[in-house]
C-alpha cells in the first residue's frame, strides 16, 4: 500500500483540483469498526437482494432482541441502495439509535449520502475519507499532546504562551481549536485542521516559540487522527518510545457502488520530532 505521507499528498491534489470530490466522515468512530463495516458491505454487496426484501426486514432494527449482527448487515444493505426514501431513514435512524449500533448507523448514513450524491451529481469520482477521529466540512480533526521537557507543572507564564501561540497559529492556517486542556505537565489539544494544511506545521510554530521563550516543551509531540491517548499511554509513548509505522489513519474509500477500505489496519501510534536538524518530521505523514 502507498505509504500515509503518499495519501496525504493526494488528497492535497484531489482537494486542491475539485475539493468537491472530498467527503470526510465526521463522526468519532473507531477505526477497527469502519473497516469491519467496509469490508461487510463489500461481501454483501455479492448477494442479491431486493430493496423490498431489506425493507422487510427494517422492524428488526427496533426490535430490542435483535441481535446487533443482524441490525448491523439491514443497516449496510440499505445504504447499497440509491433511493433517496432509504437515505431519509437513515438519517433518521442515526440520530434516535443508541448504543453501538449508531456508530453502524452513522456509517450506513456516510454511505448511503455520498452513493445518492454521486448519482444525482451524476459524478462517479468522489471520495470518502475515513479517519477515526472523524472531522468537520473539509477540516480534519487530531488530537494533538504537547509535554513540557521536565516533566513540570507548565506555570502561569507557560500555560498563557501555549494558549496564546495555538490561538496565532490556528488563525494563520484557517484551523479551528475546538479544545485546549492544560493538566499537570500535558497540553491536550483537538484541532480541526483543512486538508490542504498539515498539522505538523500549526504546532510546529507553537514549539518553535516556546524555543525563543525558554526551550520548556519537549521536541517529541504526539499528533495523531486516530484517537486520544490517555494519560497513560502519553507516558508510554514519551517515556519507551513507542512507535508504529504511522501515527495518521486516513483512508481513501472510492466510490463505486463497492466501497473498498485502504489496508492498514493497524491502530497507529508515533510521535514527531521537531528538531530542526532531524528528518523525523518528514515521518509524521
Amino acid at each position: 500500500m502507498s505509504s500515509q505521507k503518499d495519501l496525504f499528498d493526494k488528497i492535497q491534489k484531489i482537494y486542491q483540483k475539485n475539493p468537491n470530490r472530498l467527503n470526510i466522515i465526521e463522526e468519532q468512530i473507531d477505526l477497527d469498526i469502519q473497516m469491519n463495516y467496509f469490508k461487510r458491505s463489500a461481501m454483501l454487496k455479492k448477494q442479491v437482494v431486493t430493496l423490498d426484501e431489506v425493507l422487510a426486514k427494517v422492524p428488526a432494527l427496533y426490535d430490542a432482541d435483535a441481535r446487533l449482527e443482524e441490525k448491523r448487515d439491514i443497516l449496510i444493505l440499505l445504504a447499497s441502495f440509491e433511493d433517496i426514501d432509504t437515505f431519509r431513514f437513515l438519517e433518521k435512524y442515526k440520530n434516535e439509535a443508541v448504543g453501538e449500533i449508531k456508530l453502524w448507523a452513522s456509517m450506513a448514513y456516510r454511505e448511503s449520502k455520498l452513493m445518492l450524491e454521486s448519482s444525482l451529481l451524476e459524478d462517479d469520482d468522489r471520495i470518502l475519507i475515513s479517519t477515526g477521529l472523524g472531522g468537520k466540512g473539509t477540516n480534519l480533526r487530531y488530537f494533538v499532546c504537547l509535554v513540557h521537557k521536565d516533566e513540570e507543572f507548565y506555570t502561569e507564564i507557560q500555560d498563557k504562551i501555549i494558549r496564546n501561540e495555538i490561538a496565532s497559529s490556528v488563525e494563520k492556517y484557517g484551523a479551528e481549536l475546538e479544545s485546549l486542556v492544560i493538566e499537570n505537565h500535558l497540553a491536550k489539544i483537538f484541532l480541526l485542521v483543512p486538508i490542504d494544511q498539515q498539522v505538523k506545521d500549526i504546532v510546529g510554530e507553537v514549539v518553535d516559540a516556546s524555543e525563543e521563550l525558554g526551550g520548556f516543551l519537549d521536541k517529541h509531540v504526539i499528533i495523531t487522527n486516530v484517537r486520544a491517548f490517555s494519560n497513560e499511554e502519553i507516558s508510554q509513548i514519551v517515556h519507551d518510545r513507542l512507535r508504529e509505522e504511522d501515527l495518521l489513519g486516513i483512508d481513501f474509500i472510492d466510490d463505486e457502488h463497492s466501497l473498498g477500505i485502504d489496508d492498514d489496519d493497524e491502530d497507529d501510534e508515533q510521535d514527531d520530532d521537531f528538531d530542526g536538524d532531524s528528518d523525523d518530521d518528514d515521518e509524521l505523514f
